[in-house]
């Protein structure tokens, strides 16, 4: 079995880009329960044009799936493994570190958290290119990889608010 990624979680060493976007999408318990079954089903990433391999993959530490999504008119795949999972009774979430043949090297992690006045989802990725493509392409890829982040942020709000 691959091991996961080139870094440590939670780490971001020299040469990697940290991104962390955090936003309210929601009010209330109800509120936490939608977003988190939409964390489950993944419909975070289905919203950002990414599809999940196998699409019913539960969230559990050292499950493995494959995204695959078209960028810049070219199909990617990229392998990940579920490192961290968060079932608490006020967050929620999940880390997953790349696998050998990603097009990056490091981490992602979805989370959502409750508090009384509001539901926030957080991402935090650490990534540098793993592929001389990327590498060379690196303004844009790191231009694609806020683009689907944003749209992360996007999915998983309007998957929120619309089954108000």
């Amino acid at each position: 079995m691959d091991e996961p990624t080139c870094v440590s979680i939670g780490v971001a060493p020299v040469g990697f880009a940290r991104d962390a976007f955090e936003r309210e999408i929601g009010v209330g318990d109800d509120a936490f329960d939608r977003a988190r079954e939409g964390l489950r089903r993944w419909e975070v990433h289905r919203a950002a044009g990414v599809e999940v391999y196998p699409p019913d993959t539960p969230i559990d530490s050292g499950e493995t799936i494959g995204l695959v999504t078209r960028q810049l008119g070219a199909w990617v795949l990229a392998s990940c493994r579920l490192v961290e999972v968060v079932d608490e009774s006020h967050r929620f979430g999940f880390t997953y570190a790349t696998l050998p043949g990603h097009p990056e090297c490091g981490w992602e992690s979805f989370i959502i958290s409750r508090s009384e006045s509001e539901v926030r989802f957080a991402i935090e990725a650490v990534s540098k290119p793993a592929m001389t493509m990327m590498r060379l392409g690196m303004p844009i890829a790191r231009r694609v990889q806020r683009r689907v982040t944003v749209r992360y942020l996007d999915g998983l709000e309007r998957w929120t608010r619309d089954l108000a």
